[in-house]
């Protein structure tokens, strides 16, 4: 199997199997007392007295002759050897250690060059030798196998245990877990950060028991002084070695230098730099920023060369010299480092990417535009970290500061062209501005084919956020062929918007993607106003719309979408609307209305966050807080004009009504 494949399998059956592991890379292991252990195997064994662990049950009158087949009833149930795990048989097919018709490449990868050596394999040929032995040959190799329920099996399975007792471990890409397979069959306890259930692993012969987890068969063996296990998903089988944590191959995985070797870049400063060379035994410092973010202590490792050893412990890399430790490291992949310089830190730690990785590339390009762009970003400074939280390159690329002096003295921007429109994005984006104190009139269509754009007004988490809270007015002018791809929330041309107008303005064929809120006006739209507006286009994500994205609290009025959601088609203007239409209020409460236009709700029982909407001539004018006002009169009404009163209380994530509709027109 290819190396890849081979990662990608150890990572499904560490993550499925094995899930229970802690974050911090540790593992608790179940008590070494004797009598404790077996208390917890008895008890562990009678809550999983019902488990999924398959027995042979039939009685067998007659051994066959000949060959046989894998859904021969005679082959029902676990086959073991001195080994451990051989075969396992049921109404589902085989799983075997000799299949090797293992077709995990194709499964995830497509057709790949296994296929050509699977053809030159062929399927295991089983006869019977009585009524509890089996030979199976594969590939020239024979095995002789004892039903693990007979004398011999159960022999053989308690000899496989007892063999296998012993601190066994894996390591990959510098996470280590270390499994004590204890006398009583307990291979290890795990806590769950994230619950307070234990996951328990024991074995029972060969087969493991996995509390918590319902379904699937995994079976254990010893292959190359290895301890492999083995499980299954539909016709596939999955592998997952661990090794003795005192044999030579395991020594050599925990020597850390060969998976570190090779220059490592800040992407902040890529003047900063550790660099590994001669297989990760010797190491250079270069650049100013691990001494501004650790102090003068590492600041001094700056420009020095140092013969070192990288070792793994528990899944850290310790990088000493002369028996003391420099710093310490995690390698979170083939591509990336997390370098910190004190065990017990939460937070002081920075990333570094290999020098030949696309962030890298992608930083030197970033340092090489920023300097080219110094005469706007020194007049109009990114005042909220929008630069470093966005990928910004083609707005800043084409951004403009003369326009943005001749338009800012005002609020009044006009813009008729992508490098204006950029302009824009990038003032609003970076610049501390208060609600409503600038605005955007479009003068003519813009095609903005060929852009990577981004959404004005952004988030970026507790004390980062920077919404749009302006006005846009189209004046009936079309932006043509937008792109915004993020990984990011609150995406749209505007991502975030408060408060903000939005008139008279089409966006068409856009294709807008991101993590949730997403639509193509606006990615999370709060009290905003928009009207006579209309998108087209696709978009992808969570909480997303067609116009519009997460809206709350917002007038709409003439506004359509021609927009597929997440590759179907999207029948309302934003993913509220979507999720209210499907909301279902039985028994709905009754509220009336006297002559003086005050409206009396009854007491509500079941609902939560209760509130009087308001709507004038079909459009929203208030949604005000209801809990514990029993009656209310709403202060605008104006002659001539129609109203509709609504209670309405958060339901399954969404504001709808829970009450009759009332209607009245002031005379």
């Amino acid at each position: 199997m290819k190396k890849k494949a081979l990662l990608l399998t150890t990572a499904l059956i560490t993550s499925v199997l094995f899930s229970a592991c802690s974050s911090d890379n540790t593992v608790s292991t179940v008590s070494s007392d004797e009598d404790s252990q077996s208390k917890a195997f008895s008890q562990f064994t009678r809550e999983n007295s019902e488990s999924n662990t398959p027995e042979s049950e039939r009685t067998v009158t007659e051994v066959p002759t000949g060959g046989l087949s894998d859904n021969d009833e005679f082959l029902k149930g676990i086959w073991v050897d001195e080994n451990g795990f051989v075969a396992y048989f049921s109404e589902n097919g085989r799983i075997t250690v000799f299949d090797d018709f293992n077709k995990f490449d194709d499964y995830i990868y497509g057709e790949t060059d296994s296929d050509a050596a699977a053809s030159d394999k062929t399927a295991p040929s089983i006869t019977a030798k009585d009524a509890d032995t089996i030979t199976i040959t594969a590939n020239g190799t024979s095995y002789t196998a004892y039903r693990s329920d007979s004398a011999k099996g159960e022999e053989l399975s308690e000899k496989f245990v007892e063999s296998v007792v012993g601190e066994w471990g894996t390591i990959s890409y510098g996470y280590e877990q270390i499994y004590d397979v204890g006398k009583y069959n307990i291979l290890s306890t795990f806590s769950n950060d994230f619950s307070s259930d234990r996951y328990t692993i024991g074995l029972e012969g060969v087969s493991m028991r996995v509390s918590l987890l319902s379904d699937g068969y995994i079976f254990a063996r010893l292959v190359d002084e290895k301890l492999t296990f083995y499980s299954s998903y539909e016709d596939y089988t999955f592998s997952f070695e661990l090794m003795k944590t005192n044999s030579e191959e395991y020594k050599k995985l925990k020597d850390a230098g060969a998976a570190i070797d090779g220059t490592w870049v800040y992407p902040d400063d890529t003047g900063s730099t550790l660099v590994f060379t001669n297989g990760g035994t010797s190491l250079k410092v270069t650049g100013e920023a691990f001494g501004v973010i650790f102090g003068d202590e590492f600041g001094k490792l700056s420009g020095k060369t140092y013969e070192i050893s990288a070792t793994y412990e528990k899944g850290i890399i310790n990088i000493s010299s002369e028996g003391k430790t420099l710093f310490y490291a995690e390698q979170y992949s083939y591509d990336s480092i997390a370098v910190y310089t004190d065990k017990e830190t939460e937070y002081t730690l920075i990333e570094l990417y290999r020098e030949d990785s696309e962030i890298i590339d992608k930083a030197k390009e970033t340092e090489k535009l920023i300097e080219e762009k110094a005469d706007l970003l020194n007049a109009y400074p990114d005042n909220d970290g929008w630069i470093s939280f966005c990928d910004y390159k083609d707005i800043i690329e084409i951004a403009d500061k003369s326009y943005i002096d001749k338009y800012a003295p005002s609020g009044y921007f006009l813009a008729g062209t992508p490098q204006e429109l950029a302009s824009f994005a990038y003032y609003v984006n970076t610049q501390p501005l208060e609600q409503g104190q600038v605005s955007l009139e479009l003068t003519a269509d813009i095609d903005l084919s060929g852009y990577n754009w981004l959404p004005m007004g952004w988030s970026g988490g507790a004390g980062t956020d920077h919404p749009f809270a302006f006005c846009v007015y189209g004046k009936g002018h079309t932006i043509s062929n937008m792109t915004i791809r993020s990984c990011y929330g609150n995406v749209g041309f505007i991502g975030w918007g408060t408060v903000c107008g939005v008139f008279d303005l089409r966006i068409e064929d856009a294709v807008v993607e991101g993590g949730d809120n997403v639509g193509v006006i606006t990615g999370q739209a709060i009290m905003g106003n928009y009207s006579n507006c209309y998108a087209s286009g696709t978009v992808e994500g969570y909480s997303a719309g067609s116009m519009l994205g997460y809206e709350a609290n917002c007038s709409i009025k003439d506004c359509s979408a021609d927009v597929t959601v997440n590759g179907e088609k999207f029948d309302f203007i934003s993913f509220n609307e979507k999720e209210k239409s499907e909301i279902v209020i039985e028994n709905p409460v009754t509220i009336t209305i006297d002559e003086n236009y005050t409206v009396t709700r009854p007491e509500v029982e079941g609902y939560t966050n209760l509130g009087w909407m308001v709507l004038k001539d079909g459009e929203q004018v208030l949604h005000r807080n209801a809990e514990g006002e029993m009656s209310y009169q709403y202060f605008g009404n104006e002659r001539g004009h129609s109203y509709e009163i609504y209670l309405t209380a958060f339901v399954q994530g969404q504001y709808v009504p829970i009450s009759n509709i009332i209607e009245y027109t002031v005379e």
